[in-house]
């Protein structure tokens, strides 16, 4: 249930990242225009600072269960020190316990880091295509100007051609 939450929650850090549109934050020259460069930076440096506090997240929450372990394994040395089997068995499971929650507490901090890494190559795939995208469409644009502008140019030629024929006549 942990795993799915963190999980969770690294795709809604990276899903806000992705689409804030704060232009105050984003800005970076203050010239009122917020360009698709900085846009990308913006929503990376949001990615990693969610991803930075995830990690510290991951970390005490592992450090928390390690220091769990460790006060289990100290109870489970002073059960077995003092020979009272009541207290070494439930030293034992309390042992048990706190291994398995330290698994799992890492192998949790491996998703999300995993989870994380997918979010932001993902982001910066779509980010790559929307560039491309973008390119391409500046280039057709700048095509089909290009051929507007010869077609008037060759019009004004043909236009002006028939006006020196009509002067001539």
């Amino acid at each position: 249930m942990k795993k799915l939450g963190l999980l969770a929650a690294v795709a809604c850090a990276i899903s806000f990242s992705a689409c804030n549109n704060n232009t105050s934050t984003m800005d970076k020259n203050h010239d009122g225009d917020t360009t698709a460069g900085e846009r990308l930076d913006h929503s990376i440096e949001s990615a990693e600072d969610h991803a930075a506090h995830m990690k510290a997240d991951a970390d005490k929450a592992a450090a928390d269960a390690e220091a769990n372990l460790k006060k289990a394994q100290a109870d489970l040395d002073a059960a077995v020190k003092s020979g009272d089997k009541q207290a070494e068995e439930a030293a034992r499971k309390a042992v048990a316990d706190a291994e398995t929650a330290w698994e799992k507490t890492k192998q949790a901090a491996r998703d999300a880091a995993e989870a994380v890494e997918r979010g932001v190559d993902n982001a910066i795939d779509a980010t790559k295509e929307a560039g491309q995208r973008t390119g391409d469409a500046i280039e057709n644009a700048a095509d089909r100007t290009a051929d507007k502008a010869k077609e008037l140019s060759n019009e004004a030629e043909r236009k002006a051609k028939n006006v020196k024929e009509a002067l001539e006549n």
